[in-house]
């Protein structure tokens, strides 16, 4: 057994045939077919169903997935780390980090100009996505480190907490909503709402509140980052309720923010594997990172300190 014939496997498995997986790993039909006869020779059964050209996995087929996926998840690192040694962006040279995409468009920038007056010769890769997905990278090694709202959905990280924020409204200087200095949860009963993702925990907490309360909403507009949302607020299109962290820094005449209450706080940090320490350039890049986060934000706490969650 070996790994190819395991890549073949997970990429029958996921599109049905040899001539789908031959079209995934790039190789031909033949080459498929051969992989898969010699690897069920070697375990000693049939791994799938023959049906009309189509590969139907026996439930022996699906018991070996999870660890198919894990070794290929391995071999996917090994092949990335060989192509980054032959590109000569190996080692302390090369940083991943992950982002929420609205940090990514607004302090990452800065953060990576001051990274490279120190590195002059250093690589950053930058990743973006939603905390789920950015927990995701760090735990494949896609990132050596990743900004994400505590605590996290998974278990096991090295957690280093920064600050602490609120929840902000936001929306064009003309909105009715705008001429009050706090917005409460009645408030935005019969509004045109702008709300994030209907993955994210906060949204869902919003949402029954909103219930709870019998006040009638529409979420006219599902975006997936601070950044969308506040750009449809300025453009009149209504409400947008998201975190006041990242909402500070696309501050413009073209919106107004007001406190939303009662307080709904929330907790944001660094995390990383507590198996791989961050090398000293990283260290840098955190330190950086905290820096611009904390001089720039408003409506927010620093706290500091690292810890794990376990």
């Amino acid at each position: 057994m070996n790994l190819k014939q395991l890549e073949v496997l997970k990429a029958i498995i996921a599109t049905g045939s040899t001539v789908g997986a031959s079209t995934t790993l790039g190789i031909s039909q033949s080459a498929i077919s051969r992989h898969l006869t010699t690897l069920e020779a070697e375990i000693g059964f049939e791994l799938f169903i023959r049906d009309k050209g189509r590969l139907i996995p026996r439930p022996e087929a699906k018991a070996l997935v999870p660890e198919v996926e894990e070794l290929t998840e391995v071999l996917a690192r090994v092949k990335r780390k060989a192509a980054d040694i032959k590109a000569g962006a190996a080692g302390d040279t090369l940083l991943r980090v992950a982002f929420p995409h609205s940090i990514t468009t607004s302090l990452l920038p800065q953060v990576l100009s001051q990274y490279f007056k120190l590195y002059p010769k250093a690589v950053v890769e930058t990743l973006s996505g939603p905390y789920s997905a950015i927990e995701q990278m760090i735990r494949a090694r896609s990132a050596d480190l990743g900004f994400v709202r505590l605590p996290t959905e998974d278990h096991g990280f090295n957690v280093r907490p920064i600050l602490q924020g609120e929840t902000t409204c936001v929306m064009a200087p003309g909105h009715p909503l705008a001429s009050k200095k706090q917005i409460q949860l009645k408030d935005l009963a019969r509004n045109d709402l702008i709300l994030l993702g209907r993955q994210r925990s906060a949204r869902h907490e919003l949402e029954y509140e909103l219930r709870e309360a019998r006040a009638p909403h529409h979420c006219r507009i599902e975006v997936h980052s601070v950044e969308a949302a506040c750009a449809c607020a300025a453009a009149g299109l209504g409400v947008a309720v998201v975190p006041a962290l990242i909402a500070s820094f696309f501050r413009s005449p073209d919106i107004e923010m007001r406190p939303f209450r009662p307080a709904r706080t929330s907790e944001y940090g660094i995390i990383s594997l507590p198996n791989l320490p961050l090398s000293r350039p990283a260290e840098y890049f955190v330190d950086l990172f905290i820096n611009e986060v904390t001089s720039k934000a408003s409506g927010t706490v620093r706290i500091g300190s690292a810890t794990v969650y376990a």
